[in-house]
């Protein structure tokens, strides 16, 4: 019975590993872009990376790179074109930006970029920053040393609102970058909210990944946002939260408000708290 057994295995397994062709999809536009109130406009432009056969070394990454495109906001009285420029504090380490147009509470922010076939454009909003009333670093109970942060704002319970948290580390780059879980709906909040805010990181091998260390310098970027944006925020916390259980993945595509691309244009207003973090 085993003799028959073992090949009948090896037949199954040789039979389950046959190649499978995958047609390339064209390259997409992606476009990472925000403005914050009293900020200057920010855009990363890229397309998509295509599945390959090849092993694909991390230089290859900067052939796509859109360097060369036209990209304009318009803020409903005028319109300014973004100047293209390297950047080795944001990653990709390529920015379009410009200082003739700041941010401003309550205005809508239209984008266009233009470059070759790729034609698209976003709209977005600024709604008015909420002020964190407290911030309080809370050790973990298991692991000593290492803290989550527990942050309280006042909610209006009057309207709709949506809020999304970054952090930046001391000494990185000027990116922020996204908590983990970190976008909220004021339906699920009391008037006197509180939230407990990770680290960005999350790396699945360190369990200490998403919190902070004792004494290090952290900067808190508190949004809040329109809806669309906390529908692109919110499908990617759900991509990140359920994009690695084998059981209950995430097979949604993530949300967009770019029409003609990939990505996001996100206005924020904005509030900033540099605290160190101490028990």
């Amino acid at each position: 019975m085993y003799r028959l057994l073992l090949p009948l295995l090896l037949v199954f397994f040789c039979l389950s590993c046959e190649e499978t062709e995958v047609e390339q999809a064209p390259a997409q536009l992606v476009v990472e872009g925000w403005i914050d109130s009293g900020g200057f406009p920010i855009v990363k432009l890229t397309t998509t990376v295509p599945i390959s056969k090849q092993l694909q070394s991390t230089d290859s990454l900067n052939s796509f790179l859109l360097r060369w495109a036209k990209v304009t906001v318009n803020d409903g009285t005028r319109e300014v074109v973004l100047t293209g420029m390297p950047h080795k504090d944001y990653f990709p380490p390529y920015i379009y930006t410009t200082s003739d147009m700041r941010g401003e509470v309550g205005k809508t922010y239209t984008l266009r970029v233009d470059f070759q076939n790729f034609h698209a454009h976003a709209v977005t909003t600024i709604p008015k920053p909420v002020a964190l009333t407290s911030i309080k670093a809370e050790e973990l109970p298991h692991f000593p040393g290492w803290y989550k942060l527990r942050v309280r704002f006042t909610d209006n319970p009057a309207t709709t609102d949506y809020y999304k948290v970054f952090v930046r580390q001391y000494n990185h780059r000027k990116d922020f970058h996204s908590t983990y879980l970190g976008t909220y709906n004021d339906r699920l909040l009391p008037t006197q909210a509180s939230i407990l805010v990770s680290n960005s990181r999350q790396n699945v091998a360190n369990p200490n990944a998403t919190f902070f260390k004792q004494n290090e310098f952290i900067t808190i970027k508190f949004c809040h946002i329109d809806s669309v944006s906390y529908e692109f925020w919110k499908s990617m916390d759900d991509y990140h939260g359920k994009g690695r259980n084998p059981l209950f993945n995430s097979m949604q595509n993530i949300r967009s408000n770019i029409h003609g691309g990939l990505g996001y244009w996100c206005g924020y207003g904005v509030s900033y708290y540099t605290i160190v973090v101490e028990g």
